[in-house]
């Protein structure tokens, strides 16, 4: 869990704010993941390997987009294949 860094969402989940998440703790939500891990609320106040301040909130949103993103780019590829 030491590279564990989330963004509070309610009190039983924790968005994932980790790019690729292979935990069995993270569950892909959509374009995200949540966090399940029963310390998740924790994981929030900072990164392990981080001393700067970090904007949980445009972290989620960035990692939301780029996944969005992929998969709807692999989406045109794989339908420009069936054509």
């Amino acid at each position: 869990m030491k590279e564990c860094l989330t963004k509070p969402i309610m009190p039983e989940y924790s968005g994932c704010l980790v790019e690729n998440p292979t935990c069995n703790f993270a569950v892909s939500f959509g374009f995200s993941y949540l966090c399940e891990h029963p310390e998740h609320k924790y994981f929030h106040v900072k990164s392990a390997n981080s001393t700067r301040h970090l904007d949980h909130n445009e972290i989620y949103k960035n990692l939301k987009e780029k996944r969005k993103k992929e998969y709807i780019s692999k989406a045109k590829r794989y339908l420009e294949d069936l054509a």
